[in-house]
């Protein structure tokens, strides 16, 4: 995917309640190489319309020209650990108004299927690289399902294929890494795979080793469970000597 400057690349996931808000994490992640925008952490009542739209562009605009850096645009349902309070149809017309803002878009495999084309579509026509998305916020599949997951999202057009799943024990964290290892040499698109929790952590610094192409990483608060910040994960990729 054309927005990744290097690999593994470090990408700052900001979340905040004011446009002025993300700004200022955002002029703090000096150490990222790419900035995700979950904007479903806007508070603009209502959490839809016309306001909220015309705030997300606002604050696309001014992330770009402040940090000089790739963004990707994630409007994430709380099904998959968002906050987004608004219909399922509003959250569609919020990407799809928004996203020549982006330099990419961060959409889940399993939204409604027709949306998720719509929304495909829509990205083509504007060459913006969708990141398809799977999150498990319970457990870690078997493994042939986590193959499954991935080559599914390659399958459906993605630009870059995403998977994110609960470690209950650091076999699930290892099983991860292996499948990982597989699937990174086997498709011919950039996979990223993250263990979430606490006993995933290792899995932000581990899973690049193994071929995942980009680590979320904080910079003011965590957007998803057992994140790194990005200075410790630019650290961490110095000392290992892999960037």
């Amino acid at each position: 995917m054309k927005i990744l400057p290097r690999k593994p690349s470090i990408c700052a996931s900001v979340i905040a309640h004011t446009v002025e808000e993300f700004l200022d994490a955002a002029r703090n992640a000096r150490d990222a190489d790419v900035i995700e925008i979950r904007a479903d952490g806007l508070k603009v009542e209502p959490p839809s319309g016309q306001k909220y739209r015309a705030e997300i562009k606002r604050l696309l605009r001014n992330v770009k020209i402040q940090t000089g850096l790739p963004v990707i645009l994630t409007i994430r349902k709380e099904k998959e650990g968002g906050v987004f309070k608004g219909s399922e149809a509003e959250r569609v017309a919020c990407i799809e108004d928004a996203m020549k803002l982006a330099d990419a878009i961060d959409i889940e495999l399993r939204m409604e299927e027709e949306k998720r084309e719509e929304i495909m579509s829509e990205a083509k026509k504007n060459r913006i690289p969708v990141i398809l998305s799977y999150h498990d916020l319970d457990k870690t599949p078997e493994e042939d399902a986590m193959k499954a997951i991935l080559e599914e999202e390659a399958g459906a057009g993605a630009g870059m294929a995403k998977l994110a799943v609960k470690a209950n024990s650091m076999v699930d964290v290892l099983r991860l890494l292996e499948v990982t290892r597989e699937m990174s040499s086997k498709l011919s698109i950039p996979i990223c795979t993250i263990s979430m929790g606490e006993l995933g952590k290792i899995s932000r610094i581990a899973a690049p080793l193994f071929g995942s192409a980009i680590s979320y990483g904080y910079v003011t608060r965590e957007t998803a469970p057992g994140q790194l910040s990005v200075s410790q994960l630019k650290q961490a990729f110095e000392m290992l000597g892999v960037r």
